[in-house]
């Protein structure tokens, strides 16, 4: 049977963001792969540069150009691992049980660090493995943890998705990717 290139999606199944530890011309390489636990939606929109070439007071032909891919998503469980790559910082952990402890710090001057984002649907009204979604180089733009009484607080976060400096595969942005057998993270 062929693979189809098209298939409803159900659910949000597992999300990852690996640090980017290097994006050279010749090289780009991912750390380990932190997931990002009770994922509830992830977001897309491509950004275009856009320009109509004009003539004789009309539109003769229009230039565009993906420039950035706007993403945003939302989990349902607070991951200190998650957060010192969202908003830079350190991580530390200090005392032995029953008194360890585990403190996330931001500094004035931490920074955003760069990541990529892949995130694995399983379920599909048609027959195939999975559909994974990849985001290359992506970069917090915006942190937000929303504490409720009396509920489940809520990360959601947001920023933008840029080509990666390597164009050995092409400086991609992002990727969908149906699979005919099922692919871990």
């Amino acid at each position: 049977m062929t693979l189809p290139k098209e298939s409803g999606l159900l659910g949000l199944d597992d999300v990852k963001i690996f640090e980017v530890t290097a994006d050279t011309a010749g090289s780009l390489t991912y750390g380990s792969a932190v997931d990002v636990p009770g994922m509830q939606n992830i977001d897309l929109s491509p950004n275009y540069i856009q320009k109509p070439l004009m003539q004789d007071e009309e539109v003769d032909g229009y230039y565009q150009k993906l420039q950035s891919i706007y993403w945003s998503f939302a989990n349902a469980k607070v991951s200190l691992d998650v957060l010192n790559i969202l908003e830079g910082g350190s991580l530390s952990t200090t005392g032995t049980t029953p008194d360890q402890k585990h403190t996330f710090t931001v500094y004035d001057s931490s920074t955003p660090k760069y990541f990529k984002l892949e995130g694995k649907i399983n379920y599909s009204t048609d027959d195939i493995g999975d559909f994974h979604l990849v985001l290359y180089k992506c970069k917090a733009l915006s942190v937000q943890i929303g504490y409720r009484a009396q509920n489940y607080a809520i990360v959601s976060a947001s920023g933008i998705a840029i080509p990666t400096i390597n164009a050995t595969n092409g400086r991609k942005v992002r990727d969908y990717v149906i699979n005919e057998s099922k692919v871990d993270l």
